[in-house]
């Protein structure tokens, strides 16, 4: 039978194998493995309106044979014969192959088998404990590809078809050669092409969106390699790839995501990945010059003048420069020519690393730390492990660069510099003493965005911060918690009550003196502007505006002073003709040091209890009487719908029509916060908004700071 026969026939599935040796309660290990190989299952078919054989370019060196052969009418012997080209072929490079794999990356591949148990992500798990994944098993043994479990959000259908578990599998077979991965591959990839096949039109949010499809293509790369030597990878299982996979990389290359975002960014690295590692195919040269033209386009659309990219998220910043990273490694190990990419790039990425950098808390250094970044905008928490694998890579692209070599090593040579770093295209700001685990850093979110929407990963806290001090961060982001789901009111209210400006360390404008409802009070706008940054030697000063409101613009100061005493001072004025309450909110600490926080009431302020000698005092102070309302503070480090409360607090005044609202707050890191006594007091005259002075004192000793912004 020839091939364009074999494809004619119907799909019919796989039956479904079952294997011992895993239970629901354990992550298996290697010594339950040892199944007998089932009898290889009858090969996927299907009716194609293209056979292998027109998507191959029968004329690139190496195919001489094949070629030859189906020129012959000999189909059956040029499949085998091409089979065998790939798994021999060794001048093709996928930078991202590599065998290693941890005892709970091995239990998901494993899990994949039993009861279709699919990794999606960490934060979809039905037991977290044991890392066990959902199972997706019907009563009849098939697979629900529209499972979802109860209460979560758009992400778990959007990661659950991007297929994360193959290529564990694949790296599992590459260290154990059980042929149970490479049957449950074939089998469960021929049941999603079989469910799930490629749209007429323009992509879904779902199974065939753009970032879905584009991490099945870099995950099929990984697979193809990983199981391409199995006596179960057959000439028709080729076949049925290749076609699947250019099935894949044409769709992706005729739908351009309309968005300039990580999105786009992972379409075009997915194409020239599919471009490169497969040029046997005809279309291989266009799909490589469609996702570099991209990228080329998108270098200085992407990134902003500071090296953040435009998402104004870490999280997302980091996936980004890590695919450009992979970009960059199959580009050097395929040898291919040089202007491909912009030569602009290389300028971009490093200011981009250097963003992961100074993000980076001096926790760092401390082994086994996991509180390693800050956690804005949809981000979260990274740990040291995780920074450490990029920084790895950034020294790796820039080598000569002695700063990204001391975050590599933990500390060893020559730090970066302490001074402000002030990143004012994106609107964040970097205040710290050094880079040892004892020293302080603070970063003053103020960003300059115009998608406020649900969807964005901006969220709404302009003026907001988070304060390191001594291993501790004593004002850690509220999270996430949730993503999207449109049409499920319980998931959408936990997203925005994330996102909302009162749920961040900012000011807000109320119309009562209560905690309104959920986004009631938000910003509409987010022009993050710096006004004025100043340094010495034993002070730094940073002052930015954000005109949140119609009517109300909120300038937050920050002094940071260093000598000879630490302490944080922050000059918080509400400016505009609107009326209401201005309500100067705080959220301490996380969830483990509930008990650890006191509300001071009387005082406008709180202070810290822990038994490490690393406290703080917070007290505040204002233009009018200033009344304290205790706020049930949330926390979440993931997105799986769950979080915990931790203590917060608003400063509420009331703000009267062209009067100005004025805050000081005094951060003071103590060992013990008793017997500390701690006042602050404007000394300018406030008819003049530009010129802003105070008087701090703190344990009798008095400090005197001011700022003029200039014309």
């Amino acid at each position: 039978m020839n091939c364009k026969n074999r494809f004619r026939i119907n799909i019919w599935l796989f039956l479904i194998i079952t294997f011992a040796g895993c239970t629901d309660n354990d992550i298996p290990q290697k010594e339950n493995n040892d199944i007998p190989p089932k009898e290889e299952p009858t090969p996927p078919k299907e009716d194609a309106e293209e056979s292998l054989f027109d998507i191959l370019n029968l004329d690139y060196s190496g195919l001489e044979e094949v070629k030859a052969l189906y020129k012959a009418g000999d189909n059956d012997a040029a499949m085998q014969k091409l089979l065998a080209y790939y798994q021999n072929r060794t001048e093709i490079l996928n930078p991202n192959l590599s065998a290693t794999l941890n005892e709970t990356e091995q239990g998901y591949a494993d899990y994949a088998i039993n009861e279709y148990r699919f990794y999606v992500n960490d934060n979809y798990l039905e037991d977290k404990t044991r890392k066990i994944p959902y199972s997706l098993q019907n009563n009849d043994k098939t697979i629900n590809w529209e499972f979802a479990p109860k209460g979560a959000d758009n992400e778990y259908q959007k990661q659950l078809h991007r297929h994360n578990w193959m290529p564990l599998q694949g790296k599992a077979y590459q260290n154990s050669h059980d042929e149970k991965y490479v049957l449950s591959w074939k089998e469960v990839y021929t049941d999603w092409i079989t469910k799930n096949p490629k749209p007429d039109g323009k992509p879904d949010k779902f199974k065939w969106y753009q970032l879905q499809v584009s991490t099945r293509i870099m995950g099929q790369t990984e697979s193809f390699e990983y199981f391409k030597s199995s006596p179960n990878f057959t000439s028709e299982w080729l076949s049925f790839f290749l076609i699947h996979f250019a099935e894949h990389a044409d769709y992706l290359s005729l739908y351009k995501y309309a968005g300039e975002n990580n999105i786009l960014l992972s379409q075009a690295v997915a194409l020239v990945f599919a471009g490169t590692l497969f040029p046997e195919l005809k279309n291989a040269p266009q799909w490589q010059k469609t996702g570099c033209d991209i990228i080329n386009e998108q270098t200085t659309k992407l990134f902003l003048k500071d090296g953040m990219t435009n998402d104004l998220s870490l999280h997302y910043h980091i996936g980004i420069v890590d695919g450009l990273y992979d970009l960059k490694r199959l580009i050097q190990l395929n040898k291919l020519p040089d202007n491909l990419l912009s030569p602009e790039l290389d300028n971009v990425l490093l200011k981009a690393t250097k963003v992961v950098m100074h993000f980076t808390y001096p926790s760092y250094f401390t082994k086994g730390s996991k509180n390693c970044s800050p956690a804005f905008n949809d981000s979260w928490i990274k740990t040291r492990s995780v920074l450490n694998k990029n920084f790895v890579k950034y020294a790796e692209m820039y080598p000569d660069d002695s700063e990204l070599n001391y975050m590599k090593t933990y500390g060893k040579g020559t730090p970066p510099d302490s001074k402000i770093k002030t990143f004012e295209y994106s609107g964040f700001y970097v205040l710290r003493n050094g880079w040892t685990p004892q020293s302080t850093m603070l970063v003053h979110s103020n960003n300059i965005s115009s998608k406020l929407e649900d969807s964005s990963h901006n969220q709404l806290d302009n003026g907001t911060f988070e304060l390191y001090h001594n291993g501790r961060n004593f004002f850690p982001d509220s999270g996430v918690c949730s993503y999207m789901k449109e049409n499920d009111t319980e998931v959408m209210e936990l997203r925005r009550w994330f996102r909302q400006t009162k749920a961040h360390n900012t000011m807000v404008l109320g119309q009562s003196e209560e905690h309104e409802a959920i986004g009631s009070e938000n910003i509409n706008k987010a022009q993050g502007k710096l006004v004025l940054s100043e340094e010495n030697d034993n002070q730094q000063l940073i002052v930015t505006e954000n005109q949140g409101y119609g009517n109300f613009k909120h300038r937050r100061a920050i002094f940071y002073v260093k000598r000879p005493v630490e302490f944080f001072a922050f000059i918080d004025e509400g400016f505009g003709t609107a009326t209401g309450y201005s309500k100067l909110y705080f959220h301490l600490c996380d969830e483990t040091s509930t008990n650890n926080v006191n509300l001071d009431i009387q005082e406008a302020g709180a202070h810290t209890t822990f038994e490490d000698n690393n406290n703080l005092i917070i007290r505040s102070f204002g233009n009018q009487d200033i009344t304290l309302k205790p706020f049930e503070g949330r926390i979440s480090y993931q997105t799986d719908r769950k979080y915990s409360v931790r203590k917060a607090y608003s400063l509420i005044m009331e703000k009267k029509k062209n009067a100005p609202v004025r805050y000081i707050t005094i951060l003071y890191p103590v060992t013990t916060a008793s017997n500390h006594k701690i006042n602050a007091t404007f000394t300018d005259n406030p008819s003049n908004s530009d010129n802003v002075s105070i008087e701090v004192t703190i344990d009798n000793e008095t400090y005197n700071l001011d700022y003029q912004l200039k014309n």
